[in-house]
């Protein structure tokens, strides 16, 4: 902060940033200094006084929040003031040059890449072995004899990982490593905290130096960061890099990650379903390019696809199908969860005028005619959850936490619509990050005059957060962990991926306020209602189990059909109020 008051002219403060940029001192080790030292402040007076809602809660919301707060405005935000100037921290990602490699560079994979997974993973031992925990071994594996000298080869993963970055040889290479690192430790460290698949390290008795070795290895490792295997994925990510760099060798790089992989059903260390897993995820990682392209073309053709039929005056369009299928769905696991069919649907459809009203005052200006906000849901949903507790005597907590396991998957399955109506667009972007739109019913081209320009794919990226948010709230709720807390979570994570959500988004219509879009400051409001609600005394008794029954198919049916005629279907040769949907 000195740097930025003496340096800068200024201190840390959005509203009023400093008018100089500060490259000098800490910041020019890291990008963001200060929110850095912060986490790791809260993480130290948390175990300081071993508060465990403080480790486990504050610090990662903490953490995430200051992370939306740069990548939804902080950042776009130094580009529009200093747009000629360069920054080069020591600890940051390498350009994408073929250039020699630098010590910075090197020292950047172990910062961003390897300790952070080191710490990620070693948290997940420490947590245990989750309740109703799912062993991941088959039938067969329990007669599989545990062959102790491939404990080398299980070894031998460490060293073959940690002096990788030494034989990178281009700033392109580290680069690449960097991002394939990333996305194998975003994408195997969650899904080791969403399931809870577990491997209990099979029982034998050492006669060998090397099984003595393995046998403590046992004791150190557990049974939990099972599926997917990260020897597996280390292992063969390793080896594909190797091969960049000694490109005659590739038999031999591969053929260690073979050894190394095999040596982890054959310690008892993992399953075969651990040593599957890793390596779907490192060809995951290899191939994160290719996947993005079939993403991206999927989503260009989907947001084109606007089409319609005729039943007389009345237009069915495309998009209806995809509001018939998330009410349908999502009101049948509510169903499911609060098992009250009478209080889906009053707060369903009080949800459905909630986003009629929004819709109305929002966007009011930008000449539609029916649209419908998803804030506005959230508000007809709370009030509808308040009036439902009164009239049938269920517990608040029980309907809004219901709907807050509910509502990512509802919202996911509901982007598809936005895609093809081309409502919730992003701004411009590049080619390779963007979709091209030319389908003149698109709003991308009728509303905000884009035809023709590469933009993001923000409904995609809301449908990514949605089902991260989705599967974590479900893993909690399998867990037994209270309504309170998963309520409250929901309405925090929700508001920070909107908030970074908003600032890619490109509708014309959307206002702003202080510097921010409108429906950022509603994201700040939903991490406020969040924190709020943690604090509230609902009833801690309160649970929910899933029954199916097949009783909800016709409401869930009815209540389908009439918001497919409420998002998707007009009247386009009326002039009346909430005719038409589009021109």
């Amino acid at each position: 902060m000195l740097e930025l008051w003496i340096k800068g002219n200024g201190l840390p403060m959005n509203a009023y940033p400093p008018p100089k940029l500060v490259t000098t001192g800490a910041y020019k080790i890291f990008t963001h200094p200060i929110y850095i030292g912060s986490s790791l402040l809260s993480i130290g007076i948390s175990m300081c006084f071993q508060s465990k809602s403080g480790f486990w809660l504050i610090s990662p919301i903490f953490t995430l929040t200051w992370l939306a707060l740069v990548h939804g405005y902080e950042n776009e935000d130094l580009k529009k003031r200093f747009p000629e100037c360069t920054w080069n921290p020591l600890l940051n990602i390498p350009e994408n040059v073929k250039t020699k490699r630098q010590l910075k560079d090197i020292v950047s994979v172990y910062c961003f890449v390897l300790i952070p997974w080191l710490i990620f993973y070693q948290t997940i031992i420490f947590i245990g072995t989750p309740v109703n925990s799912i062993s991941t071994y088959l039938t067969l594996e329990n007669k599989l004899p545990i062959i102790e000298w491939t404990e080398l080869f299980y070894l031998l993963a460490y060293p073959y990982v940690i002096f990788l970055p030494f034989v990178l040889q281009t700033k392109q290479q580290i680069r690449s490593f960097i991002f394939d690192g990333l996305m194998n430790i975003s994408i195997g460290i969650y899904l080791q905290v969403i399931f809870p698949f577990v491997a209990v390290p099979r029982e034998f008795s050492p006669t060998t130096i090397l099984g003595e070795i393995l046998l403590h290895e046992h004791d150190l490792d557990g049974p939990v960061g099972a599926l997917p295997s990260f020897h597996v994925s280390w292992a063969f990510l390793s080896g594909y890099y190797y091969t960049w760099c000694f490109p005659k060798y590739n038999f031999i790089f591969y053929f260690i990650s073979i050894l190394i992989s095999a040596s982890c059903v054959t310690t008892g260390m993992h399953s075969i379903l651990d040593v599957i897993a890793g390596f779907i995820l490192f060809i995951i990682c290899i191939k994160r390019e290719t996947l993005w392209i079939y993403i991206r073309n999927y989503f260009e053709i989907l947001a084109n696809s606007w089409s319609c039929f005729r039943i007389g005056k009345l237009r069915v369009i495309s998009h209806s199908f995809y509001a018939f299928i998330t009410i349908f769905t999502g009101t049948f696991l509510l169903c499911c969860l609060v098992a009250h069919t009478y209080t889906i649907v009053l707060v369903s459809t009080s949800s459905l005028v909630g986003a009629g009203i929004w819709g109305q005052y929002i966007e009011k200006s930008s000449g539609l005619s029916r649209p419908f906000g998803y804030f506005g849901c959230i508000v007809g949903g709370a009030i509808g959850s308040i009036l439902a507790s009164w009239l049938f005597s269920i517990p608040l907590i029980s309907i809004l936490s219901a709907y807050a396991l509910a509502s990512p998957w509802i919202q996911g399955v509901g982007r598809f619509r936005c895609v093809i109506q081309g409502c919730c667009h992003g701004r411009p972007t590049n080619k390779f990050i963007g979709i091209l739109v030319t389908n003149p019913r698109s709003r991308v081209c009728s509303l905000s005059d884009l035809k023709g320009t590469y933009v993001h794919i923000t409904a995609g990226y809301s449908m990514l957060a949605n089902l991260v948010i989705g599967m974590f709230l479900w893993r909690l709720w399998y867990s037994n962990v209270a309504l309170t807390l998963i309520l409250s979570l929901y309405f925090i994570l929700i508001g920070l991926s909107r908030f970074v959500e908003e600032a890619y988004r490109g509708e014309l219509q959307t206002p702003i306020y202080y510097k921010l879009k409108i429906y950022q400051w509603t994201a700040i409001a939903f991490v406020v209602i969040g924190i709020i609600i943690s604090i509230l005394p609902f009833d801690d008794g309160a649970s929910l189990k899933l029954i199916w029954n097949c009783e909800y198919l016709i409401p869930c049916i009815l209540l389908g059909l009439f918001t497919a005629f409420a998002a998707g279907m007009d009247f386009p040769e009326s002039n009346s109020r909430f005719s038409r949907l589009s021109d």
